[in-house]
């Protein structure tokens, strides 16, 4: 699982210095009975996981909430971060971020690695959308371009062409619609036609997508990628992927705060998959509620990943739903708001049985 390339972190009983002296990370650590929630949701935890950078990389020291503010070098620091942690999300596209969301994957693509050529046609995707509506989904995520690794771009035409019209026919039975898009152009024609929520796998770095998104008002996803879609797989680095990632965020989240796009507008999606290889993927999941310190939603998507395989016996795309319902109900223990995922209703059932088990004791 390629562990040797990737980095890890120091865990000590102590942190070498005061908490905030240096550049700091504040993981929860989740638990079933914690003292506090993650972000007013079902997920709690009593302790929280202190990284620190250090000039060979990240140490970590586990210890209380009470102990961190009363060792901070920066208590206000401290506070602020985690009240970020606990404060539960406001409504993101009008629902409800106290509870799990299902995101279903509606590619309209002939290419895209699970489901391409599926949806080509109008009437099958509005079909397709309807149906994962029914199954669980709140939300239908609609792309006309693929992103997997080693993908060729395709013309804004073209993207528009294979999305405007179920955009346009879901929206009109109420269903919400995000828009998997990184061109600004798409963004305005998709929203026009009703799509909700914007999603964009490069983080609003585009020519123009930022200055778009701050005038239209849409609340916008923003996901971490190393390279491009072409590119992303050659050989991705990192010093600690999580902390790495988490950074990386932090500035897409701060720039889009700086251009008008109100914090509540804004989730937050890790990119499992995209940059990274089997053992990055896998820290990402174990220190995925380390992103609840930035005080957005957070997004996960995992579904059907070649990691999976991987990590499994090699099997093709349509055959990797077991570990893909693994893999969301970690993040979902982890505190992720929103799961995006291909099978919809054997993930809604999971994951009822999963909330059933964290409030069975309440």
């Amino acid at each position: 699982m390629d562990r040797a390339s990737a980095k890890s972190i120091e865990r000590r009983a102590a942190t070498p210095v005061p908490p905030f002296a240096v550049p700091t990370y504040i993981r929860p650590v989740p638990t079933a009975f914690g003292q506090h929630q993650i972000a007013g949701g079902l997920a709690r935890f009593s302790e929280v996981d202190v990284v620190m950078s250090s000039r060979r990389g990240y140490t970590a020291c586990r210890m209380t909430c009470d102990q961190l503010l009363s060792d901070a070098d920066d208590r206000h620091a401290a506070s602020v971060v985690l009240d970020r942690i606990i404060a539960p999300r406001p409504l993101f596209a009008g629902l409800d971020m106290t509870k799990t969301h299902i995101m279903g994957v509606l590619n309209v693509t002939p290419d895209s690695f699970s489901d391409g050529g599926q949806n080509l046609a109008a009437v099958t995707a509005i079909a397709a959308g309807k149906a994962m509506r029914d199954a669980g989904a709140t939300i239908i995520d609609i792309g006309g371009e693929s992103t997997r690794p080693g993908a060729d771009p395709v013309t804004q035409n073209q993207e528009l062409a294979r999305i405007l019209p179920p955009i346009t026919g879901l929206a009109r039975d109420g269903v919400t619609i995000s828009v998997d898009t990184r061109h600004a152009d798409v963004m305005r024609r998709a929203t026009k036609a009703g799509a909700a929520i914007i999603n964009d796998i490069e983080a609003l770095q585009g020519d123009g997508t930022l200055d778009f998104a701050a005038q239209c008002n849409a609340p916008v996803v923003l996901m971490h990628m190393q390279g491009t879609p072409q590119t992303m797989q050659d050989s991705p680095s990192y010093a600690f992927a999580p902390v790495d990632i988490y950074r990386f965020l932090q500035q897409r989240v701060e720039a889009a705060v700086a251009a008008g796009i109100p914090r509540a507008s804004l989730a937050i999606d890790p990119g499992f998959g995209f940059g990274k290889t089997v053992w990055h993927n896998l820290q990402l999941v174990n220190w995925l509620a380390l992103l609840h310190g930035l005080g957005v939603v957070v997004l996960f998507g995992a579904s059907r990943k070649s990691t999976i395989a991987k990590i499994s016996r090699n099997e093709p795309a349509d055959r990797r739903l077991p570990g893909s319902l693994g893999l969301a109900l970690a993040a979902r223990r982890q505190g992720a708001q929103i799961i995006r995922v291909h099978d919809v209703a054997e993930t809604a059932q999971a994951l009822a049985v999963e909330e059933a088990l964290l409030t069975a004791d309440d």
